[in-house]
């Protein structure tokens, strides 16, 4: 989230869901064996994800700013990981309870430590095009003026008598078969 607090002044306030969560480790469940479930904290893992913006005055940044209790212009730059959604997660797997021995230790199952989460972007469209349709309008803009510059200089450039007559002149095109010219013996 990034809060407006002066003209030159933002404040950048970086929010992740304290809840840890479990990941489905599908590649396990091969061979008719339960997927095992793997304990992942978001506070100490880096997610990667293309994030939803929401501008300044939208309902969901409003909405956030509310909940938080932030004042003036704020606008939310959000990730969500959704329930059966695909990702590539990389980390060190550590299990506490296992190796032990004799002893007891708090069975809290298999944890991710150090994780990189990648979830896959279905389609990256609504960041991109607002973007490429900026840059496109942009371009077409210069080759306008690029033209018309060209134009003028060329008007400028014509002798006097010329200048009040300045057309384009398009050949017509000829309509028939195509004439081939033939070497003629004397």
């Amino acid at each position: 989230m990034v809060e407006h607090i002066a003209p030159r002044l933002q404040l950048v306030h970086e929010v992740a869901s304290p809840e840890p969560f479990e990941l489905a480790w599908v590649g396990s469940g091969e061979g008719g064996r339960a997927p095992v479930r793997v304990r992942l904290d978001p506070e100490a893992a880096r997610i990667q994800a293309a994030p939803v913006l929401h501008r300044e005055g939208t309902p969901g940044a409003q909405a956030a700013a509310r909940h938080l209790g932030l004042r003036g212009l704020v606008y939310v730059e959000e990730v969500m990981i959704r329930i059966g959604e695909t990702m590539s997660v990389e980390g060190i797997l550590e299990d506490p309870g296992a190796g032990q021995g004799p002893f007891r230790a708090a069975d809290r199952g298999i944890e991710l430590v150090d994780a990189t989460v990648r979830l896959e972007t279905r389609n990256i469209g609504p960041a991109l095009l607002p973007w490429a349709l900026g840059t496109a309008a942009a371009l077409m803009g210069g080759m306008g003026m690029a033209t018309y510059a060209a134009w003028r200089y060329h008007v400028a450039h014509l002798p006097p008598e010329h200048r009040g007559r300045a057309r384009l002149v398009v050949p017509q095109p000829e309509i028939g078969p195509p004439q081939i010219p033939h070497r003629r013996l004397p």
